[in-house]
C-alpha cells in the first residue's frame, strides 16, 4: 500500500483520541516501507504514544511482525450491491448475462427527494468538528476528524471525485449529520466508496444521516457503480445505518468480485500507557477516510 508522494513526512503524525484524551500517533499505511522502523523512533522521540498501519493480507504477518505491530485483525469492510450483477446470484451466471445484469439496479426508485436541510457543499466548513465531537462521544480510539482533517483530507483533494452532503438544523444552523463519497475505476469496474458517515446522537441526527447514505447510494449507482463499499465496526455509531440500508460483511469470495482486498490493521502502543486502550478492536473507530491512499 502506498502513501501519497507529495505528503510531507511530518504530516503522518495524527492527532488522536484515546479514551478522551488527546495525543499524536503515527499514521504507517505504507507499512511494508523500509523507512517504517527510523520513522518509528522519531515519531517516539516526538512524543507520539501510538503507530499504526493496515497492510494487504498477504504481506500483513510478516510487515506486523518486523514493526512490532499487533494485529488487530481485517479492517471492517462492508458491501452494498447496487447491480445485480454484484450479487452472488450475478457471479454465477454465464458472462454474456453479465451485461445485462450490470443495468438492474437494487436501490429503490423512490427516495430522491432532497429533504429541507440537505445541502452539497464542496468548501472547507469548520462546523465539522463540532459534528465530530457530538459523534465521537464514546470512541475510545479514533483519528480526530476536525475541520483541518477534512480540509486536507477531502477538500484539498475534490479532483479524486469526493462528494460531500450534509444536512442542516434551520433552527440553530448546526450539521446534524455528514456522508462524504465517491466512485472510484476498479479492476473489476465501476466502485463506490462511502468514505465517512457521521451524525450527532439525536433522533433527527439519525435521520438525517439515514436520509444522506440513501441519496449517496443513488448517486453511486446513477454514475454506473456495481456496489457500494464502507469501513464501519460494529460497536460504532453508524453502523445500524448502514444495516438499514443492506450492507453487510462480504462472504462467498464477495472481496474478490469487488476488486476490494482485505486489509489488515495494526497498532504498536508507543507508551504503555495507552496499550490496554490501543489493542482492543472494540475501542477503535475506523472509516474509509482512514486509509490515505485511497
Amino acid at each position: 500500500m502506498v502513501a501519497r508522494r507529495d505528503e510531507p513526512k511530518a504530516q503522518l503524525l495524527r492527532p488522536m483520541r484515546f479514551g478522551g484524551e488527546r495525543r499524536h500517533a503515527l499514521a504507517l499505511e505504507a507499512a511494508a516501507n523500509a523507512e517504517a522502523p527510523a520513522s518509528l523512533l522519531r515519531a517516539q522521540e516526538s512524543g507520539a504514544v501510538l503507530a499504526y498501519g493496515f497492510a494487504d493480507a498477504p504481506e500483513a504477518g510478516r510487515v506486523f511482525e518486523t514493526l512490532g505491530f499487533e494485529s488487530l485483525g481485517p479492517a471492517p469492510l462492508l458491501v452494498r450491491p447496487l447491480r445485480l450483477s454484484a450479487t452472488a446470484l450475478g457471479s454465477m451466471l454465464p458472462q454474456a448475462a453479465r451485461g445485462l445484469l450490470a443495468r438492474v439496479p437494487l436501490v429503490a426508485p423512490f427516495g430522491r427527494a432532497r429533504r429541507t436541510g440537505f445541502r452539497e457543499i464542496a468548501v472547507k466548513e469548520p462546523r465539522i468538528s463540532r459534528l465530530w465531537d457530538r459523534f465521537s462521544v464514546d470512541i475510545g480510539v479514533a483519528v480526530e476528524r476536525t475541520a483541518s482533517f477534512f480540509d486536507r483530507r477531502v477538500f484539498e483533494r475534490l479532483d479524486e471525485g469526493y462528494r460531500v452532503f450534509i444536512f442542516e438544523d434551520g433552527d440553530r444552523y448546526a450539521i446534524r449529520a455528514m456522508c462524504i463519497f465517491k466512485v472510484k475505476s476498479e479492476p473489476a469496474g465501476l466502485t463506490g466508496y462511502v468514505m465517512e458517515l457521521l451524525h450527532d446522537r439525536s433522533v433527527t441526527g439519525l435521520r438525517a444521516a439515514s436520509h444522506l447514505l440513501g441519496l449517496a447510494l443513488r448517486e453511486m449507482m446513477d454514475a454506473g457503480a456495481e456496489a457500494a463499499l464502507a469501513w464501519s465496526l460494529p460497536h460504532s455509531g453508524s453502523y445500524p445505518l448502514f444495516a438499514r440500508h443492506a450492507f453487510m460483511s462480504p462472504g462467498g469470495g464477495g472481496r474478490g468480485r469487488l476488486g476490494a482486498s482485505e486489509v489488515h490493521v495494526g497498532v504498536r502502543a508507543l507508551d504503555p500507557a495507552v496499550d490496554d486502550v490501543v489493542t482492543l478492536r472494540e475501542r477503535w473507530y475506523l472509516s474509509y477516510l482512514d486509509l490515505e491512499s485511497l
